[in-house]
């Protein structure tokens, strides 16, 4: 609707750019909710949600944006056809993606040492200023 009646979005640069906006604020409200004291110290269990929810988004954003590009180019007046590349608009969140993926390699490690050990505590992992 923006794109098809708005007078400063028209130009496929121009929702592009909005659309790059909306993949970057998406990225920063689920890194809000990620935390990553619960990663290395904390509740393992926990983050590996986090993560989760975080790549689901990712993917919602992407089949949504999908879904109305289609709906666009089928009924858009004019034959006006969204035709820049989605690659740039979705790179970042892609590789938001696959970090959160990484992550979650890392906390399932953690749960797996954890299991093999005596105790219960999940391992910590100490980063440069070890404690």
């Amino acid at each position: 609707m923006i794109w098809e009646h708005s007078k400063y979005y028209k130009s496929n640069e121009r929702i592009s750019g909005l659309l790059h906006k909306i993949s970057n604020e998406i990225i920063q409200r689920c890194k809000a909710q990620i935390d990553v004291e619960d990663m290395l110290d904390g509740d393992v269990e926990k983050c590996i949600k986090d993560l989760n929810d975080a790549i689901e988004c990712g993917k919602k954003w992407r089949e949504i944006y999908d879904k109305h590009m289609g709906i666009i180019n089928k009924h858009s007046k004019n034959n006006r056809k969204w035709d820049f590349s989605s690659n740039s608009i979705f790179a970042s969140v892609e590789a938001f993606v696959q970090r959160c993926s990484e992550l979650i390699e890392i906390c399932e490690g953690q749960l797996q040492f954890a299991l093999k050990g005596k105790d219960t505590q999940i391992p910590k992992f100490a980063g440069s200023r070890s404690s």
